[in-house]
C-alpha cells in the first residue's frame, strides 16, 4: 500500500524552510529558459498576495483610523469575515483557492483564509504574518493514500506579545509562538495544496506543474519533495520519486511520508535490504507519531487484538492527549474486550472533546450552514 504524507489546508495546514538543491533525475527542476520566464520568489509571493479591487474595497468599508488600537483592529476584521454581516465567509476543506476566487466564492479553507486575512489586515494598517505548526493536526485514508493535515494560521505581534488569529476558533488568542513563516513560503503551500487536489482528480500534468512550482519557491520543505515524489511514482518515473523522496530525507530524517514511500518503492522494485533498512527506521519515527500508533491501533482492533490494539491507543494519546478520535477508537477496542466501564470513560471524553471543539469553531462549514 503507497503511503502518502501529504500536506492539505484543512482546519489546518502548513510547514516549510528553504534552501535545498533540485535531485539529479526526474521532470520537475525548471530549464534554465523556464527560470528566466519566472518572476523571482518574492515576485510571485507578492502577485499571489495582492488584493483583488473587491476586496480592496473592504478596507475602507471597516472605517479603522488612528485612533483604534491595533488588537480591536484585529478582531474587527476577523469578525467582518466570518459574520454574515460581513464577508460571511464558510470553511471549505477543498479545493484551496487563491484570494480572488476565495472572495468570489465566499469559501476558505486555513490556508486561503490566512492568505486573505494577512492582505486585508496589512492593508489596514495591520503588520500580520502566517504562521505553521510542525505537528500533524489530522490524517485520513483515501483508498491506497494517507493523508496528513497541518496548520497554517496568521500572527500579530503587539506590544510584545504575539496573537494567533485562527479560522478554527471563534478567539484572537494569545499563545506561546508557533514558527513563522514567510509569504514565498505560505505561497508555496497554495501550489503545494493545489498539487495534491491535481493528483486527486487525477491530472498528473497539472499536478507535475503544481510541483514545480512550489520547489521553486520553497526547495526545503521535506513534505513538498514527498509529495513530488508521490506524483513521479504516479507518473511512472519511479527513479525521480526516489530521488525526490531520498531529498526529503536529507531535510527531516524522520519524515514518515519519505521513508514510508521508500518502503513501498523498494519493496516494489525487490530490493529487500533497503526496503528493510527504511522500514527500521519508519518504525521508529512512527513510534514518536501519534496519528501513526493510532493507526496501528485500528488496524490491531479490525484484527481482534484488542489489547495490543490498546497499547497503541493508549501512546497515541500520551502523544496527543485532546484528539477526541483517539478517545473513541480506544472506546471501541475497550467495549470489544469486555471493559464495559473502561469503554464508557473513553467515550465520554470523546464526546466532551468533540463538544469543545464544537464550541469554539469560528466559522461554519459550507456542508452545515447552506
Amino acid at each position: 500500500m503507497l503511503r502518502l504524507a501529504i500536506l492539505l489546508a484543512l482546519a489546518g495546514a502548513g510547514t516549510a524552510q528553504a534552501g535545498a538543491l533540485q535531485p539529479d533525475a526526474g521532470p520537475l527542476a525548471p530549464t534554465p529558459a523556464q527560470q528566466s520566464a519566472f518572476l523571482t520568489p518574492e515576485a510571485q509571493a507578492a502577485a499571489a498576495m495582492a488584493l483583488p479591487p473587491e476586496l480592496r474595497a473592504v478596507v475602507g468599508e471597516l472605517g479603522f483610523d488612528r485612533g483604534v488600537a491595533t488588537l480591536d483592529r484585529v478582531r474587527k476584521l476577523y469578525e467582518y469575515m466570518v459574520s454574515p454581516q460581513g464577508l460571511g465567509l464558510r470553511y471549505r476543506e477543498q479545493p484551496t483557492h487563491g484570494l480572488a476566487e476565495s472572495y468570489a466564492r465566499r469559501e476558505v479553507n486555513c490556508l486561503s483564509f490566512t492568505m486573505m486575512f494577512i492582505a486585508l489586515a496589512r492593508a489596514s494598517g495591520i503588520d500580520a504574518y502566517a504562521q505553521a505548526s510542525d505537528g500533524a493536526l489530522a490524517v485520513r485514508e483515501l483508498e491506497d493514500t494517507l493523508y496528513r493535515a497541518h496548520h497554517v494560521k496568521a500572527g500579530v505581534d503587539i506590544d510584545g506579545v504575539q496573537y494567533t488569529v485562527d479560522v478554527g476558533w471563534r478567539a484572537v488568542v494569545a499563545e506561546e509562538r508557533p514558527r513563522r513563516i514567510t509569504d514565498v513560503q505560505l505561497v508555496a503551500l497554495l501550489h503545494n495544496n493545489n498539487a495534491v487536489e491535481w493528483l486527486l482528480a487525477g491530472d498528473l500534468t497539472a499536478a507535475l506543474a503544481e510541483t514545480g512550482r512550489m520547489l521553486s519557491l520553497d526547495s526545503g520543505n521535506p513534505t513538498f519533495w514527498s509529495n513530488a515524489g508521490v506524483i513521479n511514482w504516479r507518473t511512472g518515473n519511479v527513479q525521480a520519486a526516489e530521488n525526490d523522496y531520498l531529498k526529503a530525507l536529507e531535510l527531516q530524517s524522520d519524515h514518515l511520508g519519505a521513508l514510508s514511500n521508500l518502503v513501498e518503492i523498494y519493496r516494489s522494485t525487490g530490493d529487500e535490504r533497503q526496503a528493510a533498512r527504511y522500514r527500521k527506521q519508519l518504525r521508529k519515527a512512527q513510534s514518536q507519531d501519534p496519528f501513526s500508533q493510532f493507526l496501528i491501533a485500528e488496524k490491531l482492533t479490525r484484527q481482534g487484538a484488542y489489547e495490543d490494539a490498546l497499547a497503541h491507543y493508549r501512546r497515541a494519546i500520551r502523544l496527543l492527549p485532546n484528539e477526541p478520535t483517539f478517545h473513541r477508537g480506544m472506546a471501541e477496542a475497550y467495549r470489544a474486550a469486555g471493559h464495559a466501564s473502561a469503554a464508557e470513560r473513553a467515550i465520554n471524553r470523546a464526546e466532551s472533546l468533540e463538544l469543545r471543539k464544537m464550541s469554539q469553531r469560528g466559522i461554519q462549514d459550507t456542508e452545515t450552514s447552506s
